[in-house]
């Protein structure tokens, strides 16, 4: 019974290296077939004036946020580099309006703050440290931002739909 069972086993064994070898080769010819030879930099971007007349568009980020939270509707701007760049007003209750000019990478959930607003000299103050980091899980505020900002992990289709996105959900 082992003389005829033995090249039966040989058989499966040696198709399953063979099929190991051909999945294999099939891996490292496709492994790199889709990936983006160039790696990612950001256009180059200037400010855009202070907001004289904005457009401010109200959204909430939960039901422990206090403050009263704004995107200029605008100054929001989708780049062709994959950013979403925005002006943020964050109003407290006491009146107190902190606004900063913002952006976010939706396909790695990163942002960047480009500068803060002087409210009494109506002028951007350029971020000392203009670096892209994480959206931590605690930043209620950009966690809601990046709801309405991006579509998954690209940005929304057109500045009308992510003003719309916005104007749905509050």
């Amino acid at each position: 019974m082992f003389r005829r069972l033995l090249p039966s086993l040989l058989a499966l064994a040696s198709a399953g290296a063979f099929a190991g070898g051909a999945d294999a080769h099939f891996k490292r010819a496709t492994a790199n077939a889709f990936d983006d030879e160039t790696p990612w930099a950001e256009q180059a971007n200037a400010l855009p004036a202070y907001p004289a007349s904005p457009n401010w568009v109200d959204f909430t980020a939960g039901n422990t946020e206090r403050n009263r939270l704004s995107v200029d509707a605008t100054a929001l701007e989708i780049g062709a580099d994959g950013v979403v760049r925005y002006t943020l007003r964050v109003l407290s209750p006491g009146g107190v309006a902190n606004i900063s000019r913002e952006g976010m990478r939706c396909a790695d959930r990163t942002l960047r703050s480009y500068a803060f607003g002087d409210t009494i000299g109506q002028r951007w103050i350029e971020s000392a440290k203009p670096v892209w980091r994480p959206i931590r899980a605690e930043d209620g505020v950009r966690q809601a931002l990046r709801e309405r900002l991006c579509d998954g992990g690209t940005p929304r289709r057109s500045v009308e739909a992510t003003v719309a996105e916005f104007i749905k959900q509050g």
